[in-house]
């Protein structure tokens, strides 16, 4: 995030997507894949100089083994630190957390022992400093090393959100935003989803990694990002804009524009590419790589330019809200640990949501540890799609 840092290598190209295809997460396979994706956008020296500090940002969302499609694969990690290292730079690789200690869910990633392997450091998101905004937010509290970085590389994970639609590259530096304060953002936008997903929208384009590699050997269809299933897409995608990244991600995998409320808002607010005929896609062609639909959640709102006072009498009707499965919660309490509103309580049939106060954020679902929370619709969603 320096303010001083130069225009990348002229090498590099700007805007474009790079598409490579990824069969398995064999070490060799993603190496060369990885490789490839970057050397396709002019190689790792177009983005890191000689003695650069470099924030590898995957997805750590919660202690998940790297079969179960939680989390950034440790095999993509690896190569980004080892690019990073022979470009001149250091490599540092940190995340927030949802649930869980840092270093625990590293480790239980695969993440914690690559980062030794690879003469890494691991570095937690704890310290937070204000940065002024010039947009719609004015200020935002980030982590200190993506402040004092010069050079931030985001690595996401390819999922289905239950608020989002799809979680990538965007919505992965909502993890630079440390600890409790995502809360916080989720209780201040409240019900009005539009001003979450300008939110994220905003960080991206005030932390604005210098590149993106993503991670879409598998990704997770259903009821992600934490409790879904593993669906193999098989590509590597990588580019300098996280909103054209995440555009062609988001078509590899059936989702419409008016379905991906954050290619939405950077729609709005001239930020990245969203349009895929305005995309150079390097590598692989996208038309043969395209599979069929991820299956995806609900559809979680409607939005209508109708007063606040009527959206909130109506969220019921018009947005999606998180269900709990009784015969699968075990009462373990995270979710109520993790929801901004505490709308979740306990009674004698077991956890139940007060939709009264309930903001659809779908924390509860995020990081229920047994998938027992899901995402259902509101009746009027049902009836006009």
């Amino acid at each position: 995030m320096s303010a001083d840092r130069d225009e990348p290598n002229a090498q590099n190209v700007s805007g474009a997507v790079a598409l490579v295809r990824c069969s398995d997460y064999g070490r060799n396979a993603v190496e060369q894949a990885v490789r490839k994706a970057v050397d396709h956008l002019g190689g790792m020296q177009s983005f890191v100089r000689p003695g650069d500090l470099v924030l590898l940002k995957p997805n750590l969302l919660k202690a998940r083994t790297p079969e179960a499609a939680v989390t950034t694969h440790p095999e993509v990690v690896r190569t980004a630190i080892r690019l990073v290292r022979e470009a001149g730079g250091r490599a540092v690789v940190g995340d927030s957390p949802g649930m869980g200690d840092l270093k625990k869910v590293a480790e239980k990633a695969g993440i914690l022992d690559v980062v030794h392997e690879e003469g890494a450091d691991l570095v937690d998101f704890t310290e937070a400093v204000p940065v002024k905004n010039t947009g719609r937010f004015q200020r935002f509290e980030v982590a200190r090393i993506a402040c004092d970085a010069d050079v931030i590389i985001n690595l996401p994970k390819l999922k289905t959100h239950g608020m989002t639609t799809i979680t990538g590259a965007v919505k992965n530096l909502f993890g630079c935003i440390p600890g409790k304060r995502k809360v916080q953002w989720h209780f201040s936008t409240g019900v009005n989803h539009e001003l979450f997903m300008q939110m994220l929208v905003e960080l991206y384009a005030l932390l604005r990694p210098q590149l993106t590699i993503m991670d879409a050997v598998v990704g997770m269809e259903g009821n992600g990002p934490g409790s879904g299933d593993p669906r193999v897409v098989g590509v590597i995608l990588a580019g300098s804009d996280a909103v054209a990244v995440d555009a062609v991600a988001s078509h590899l995998v059936g989702v419409p524009l008016q379905r991906h409320p954050v290619l939405q808002a950077a729609k709005r607010s001239g930020i990245g590419e969203v349009r895929i005929t305005a995309i150079e896609i390097i590598g692989a062609s996208i038309d043969d790589i395209e599979i069929v639909p991820f299956r995806l959640p609900p559809a979680s709102h409607l939005e209508w330019p109708l007063p606040e006072w009527t959206r909130k009498s109506l969220k019921n009707a018009f947005t999606s809200k998180p269900h709990i499965d009784q015969s699968i919660c075990i009462a373990c309490g995270i979710c109520q640990q993790h929801c901004p509103q505490q709308a979740i309580h306990g009674n004698h049939r077991g956890l139940t949501v007060d939709y009264r106060i309930c903001i659809r954020c779908f924390c509860c679902q995020e990081f229920c540890p047994q998938g027992a929370v899901t995402v259902k619709k509101g009746w009027a969603l049902t009836f006009l799609r």
